[in-house]
């Protein structure tokens, strides 16, 4: 998905909350603001925003010193997922239903969401697009899936799907996460919990989404080769939404104006989509 004008402003917003987060003085805040303008400025309109983002935060972290500038709000996100009922996940529907409601969690995202809100408000609240039947269908015959990770804290969430799956199916689960520190995303370390219910897989993806033009050989292997492949978020669904050939299950919160309009849904709403 390409980037819009409101892309360029949403960018210019998390490097100002990057600021605010790492605490860092007026001169500092300007310099990395004024570094992000500039890599807008020389960006292509026909970049999807993980690969701008990814060249925004590298210049954060080549500035600041900084490797993983949002390691705070991570450890956060994900203490406070840990502290979440989950006696409220009484079928695989409700483990997908949980599963996306952890989506909230996003720094990087246009619209911030109160998780404990959201769980109250969309547990029992209808998908605007629901492909559940198709994927439960898709499992029973399933002996491998690629489950493509997003935001660290969301993935004690999507533990909880991957675990409501092992346990009414005999399926292999691949877990994927990102190579390197990008905004709020999971990577090997933040993986960890889960190692136990899927195996972790390091992409060597440096945007926040699972991008192939960056994606190393072993994971594009496991990605093509699967017998389903689930994307959480939307980082996801703008890095392989119309790029990618083969049927995958896009998952996430509509949490912007532009990915609002490309799929046809409101802000807010919940999307399982088969595409």
């Amino acid at each position: 998905m390409h980037i819009k004008p409101d892309c360029i402003t949403c960018i210019m917003n998390q490097t100002l909350n990057v600021t605010k987060l790492l605490q860092v003085d007026d001169a500092m805040a300007k310099k990395l603001l004024d570094s992000t303008a500039k890599i807008l400025q020389d960006a292509s309109m026909q970049q999807t925003p993980p690969q701008i983002a990814k060249d925004t935060y590298a210049k954060i972290a080549e500035i600041t010193g900084v490797d993983d500038p949002v390691k705070k709000a991570k450890l956060h996100a994900t203490q406070m997922a840990l502290e979440v009922d989950t006696s409220v996940v009484e079928n695989l529907h409700d483990a997908i239903k949980f599963a996306v409601i952890g989506n909230v969690i996003d720094f990087g995202s246009q619209k911030q969401l109160d998780l404990n809100e959201t769980i109250a408000t969309h547990l029992h609240r209808a998908f605007g697009i629901d492909d559940f039947e198709a994927f439960e269908k898709e499992l029973k015959d399933a002996k491998t899936m690629v489950y493509i990770g997003d935001n660290t804290g969301e993935h004690i969430f999507d533990k909880k799907l991957i675990e409501t799956i092992k346990a009414l199916y005999n399926i292999e689960i691949y877990y994927f996460v990102r190579g390197k520190p990008i905004i709020n995303d999971v990577t090997c370390d933040e993986a960890a919990l889960l190692k136990e219910v899927a195996t972790i897989v390091d992409t060597g993806v440096p945007t926040p989404g699972y991008d192939l033009g960056y994606a190393n050989a072993y994971s594009k292997k496991l990605f093509e080769e699967a017998d389903i492949v689930l994307a959480k978020g939307m980082g996801n669904y703008e890095s392989l939404y119309d790029v990618t050939k083969r049927t995958l299950y896009y998952l996430f919160i509509v949490k912007c104006s532009v990915v609002s309009q490309d799929i046809g849904q409101p802000v807010g709403e919940l999307v399982f989509s088969r595409h």
